[in-house]
């Protein structure tokens, strides 16, 4: 953490990081499962278009 840093925001954010990273691997599991992208999109509030992109690797963690 540098020092200029709030600390209470940054584990906010550090948590916020840890949280998107696991539900791009559950999206990422389900997609391998062969789940529609749709059906993905609707369970996390996010277009099938968006699940698309963490599909093909254009959206990141």
């Amino acid at each position: 953490m540098a020092k200029d840093e709030i600390p209470e925001l940054r584990e906010l954010r550090d948590a916020y990081d840890q949280a998107r990273a696991a539900l791009f691997a559950g999206i990422r599991e389900q997609i391998g499962k062969g789940e529609s992208l749709a059906k993905i999109g609707r369970s996390v509030d996010w277009s099938r278009e968006y699940i698309g992109k963490i599909r093909d690797g254009k959206a990141t963690e």
